[in-house]
């Protein structure tokens, strides 16, 4: 796992933990826990992300995962959740007749956080003692 990663003109380090559920909270993850990690990982690699740890429990997923800082939390969370859920109910039509009836397969909310190098503290104490 590289700490930073280099762009043409910048260099970042954009992490981020996303927790989501399918629909209705059905515990049914474990499953299809193998074709989530890898529509996770096709995902990953199509869009360029690095999945830095993935944890799968019956209910919901924890993903923690770094990224290009033109990439928004919406969007990669758009990206997993879209990809891996259309797969998963197309491959799956008896799960989407028991569980899914009103269509789609995660809930449309998720929880998002960040991490970083440094704490909120340092950084508030850097802006506000730096002249500028």
């Amino acid at each position: 796992m590289e700490e930073y990663w280099s762009h043409a003109h910048s260099i970042s380090s954009c992490k981020y933990h996303f927790v989501w559920c399918p629909k209705y909270r059905h515990p049914i993850l474990e499953l299809v826990k193998d074709e989530v990690t890898g529509l996770f990982t096709e995902t990953a690699d199509h869009f360029g992300h690095e999945i830095l740890a993935l944890e799968i429990a019956d209910d919901h997923v924890h993903l923690f995962v770094q990224t290009d800082p033109k990439h928004s939390p919406a969007d990669v969370a758009r990206q997993f959740k879209s990809y891996s859920g259309k797969h998963i109910i197309e491959r799956h039509p008896a799960i989407r007749e028991s569980y899914f009836w009103g269509g789609g397969f995660w809930k449309v909310g998720y929880y998002v956080g960040t991490t970083g190098a440094v704490s909120e503290e340092v950084v508030q104490r850097y802006i506000e003692q730096t002249e500028h």
